[in-house]
């Protein structure tokens, strides 16, 4: 185990978003649908995942309102094309045509997410515990809506095991402050420095870029929504890719030379 710091991000990488984010999905399309929407489910859902990555790149906001995205439906079923759509959602204001049909959609979408908390990963809950007993420093960094990550905390009565919440926009700025706040913990409870500063997460541009950016050690588990590659960027590329949150307890040092991505239990 590396002991020191552990920057670990909430969504896709505690708990399966994911799973809940597709149920809110399938129902924006069935009320669409009930509104005279004309592509059927599977089609609808192949578009709104390739839409949703689109808005959230272009917004830089992977939480942005979902009214947006049901609109963006509703133009590309009625013809326009997918770069005109996501410009035009992404707009002030998206176009009034379809506004109101598109705030229903998304009023049974956050409907579906409120009434179902996510299911929390094999391990997750046993593994902090262990982490903590073992005297790291944990640190909870997400972007997300701040009430939906402290409800699930709270769910799953997870907030005790963290040592500090950082819960803003995602930055170099944001993780070094997640990390400098993490180092201050350490030493007010070992008194010495920590070891190392470990990152953990599933997005290779919202974690594991900036965990390189600050010198961390970056960890890659991968989830449901962004799948389990990652781009041919130095930045974007972990220390080490685990499959379940348990493998956590086995990581060994990493390479001190370079980047360079390795599973946990592959020999050096």
């Amino acid at each position: 185990m590396l002991q020191g710091i552990y920057i670990i991000d909430a969504d896709n990488t505690l708990w399966d978003t994911n799973a809940v984010f597709f149920g809110a999905q399938t129902k924006m399309i069935r009320t669409l649908q009930e509104n005279g929407f004309r592509l059927d489910a599977e089609t609808a859902l192949q578009a709104m995942r390739t839409l949703d990555l689109e808005i959230s790149v272009n917004l830089d906001n992977f939480e942005y309102d979902f009214s947006r995205l049901a609109c963006a439906l509703l133009l590309l079923d009625q013809g326009l094309r997918e770069d005109e759509t996501v410009r035009l959602v992404c707009a002030p204001d998206p176009p009034a045509a379809v506004r109101e049909t598109a705030r229903h959609a998304a009023t049974r979408f956050y409907a579906h997410i409120d009434a179902n908390h996510p299911r929390l990963f094999p391990g997750v809950f046993e593994t902090l515990a262990a982490l903590r007993a073992q005297g790291n420093t944990l640190v909870l960094h997400s972007e997300g809506l701040h009430n939906r990550i402290l409800q699930t905390l709270d769910f799953y009565e997870l907030k005790p095991l963290f040592d500090n919440l950082v819960l803003e926009r995602k930055s170099t700025e944001s993780f070094l402050r997640a990390r400098s706040g993490g180092e201050s913990l350490f030493k007010a409870t070992t008194g010495r420095n920590p070891g190392h500063c470990i990152v953990v997460g599933d997005s290779p541009k919202r974690d594991i870029r900036f965990g390189n950016l600050i010198g961390a050690t970056t960890v890659f588990k991968p989830g449901g929504w962004l799948g389990a590659e990652y781009p041919d960027d130095p930045l974007l590329i972990p220390h080490f890719t685990i499959d379940c949150f348990p493998e956590l307890l086995e990581l060994g040092q990493p390479p001190a030379e370079s980047l360079g991505n390795r599973t946990v239990g592959e020999a050096f």
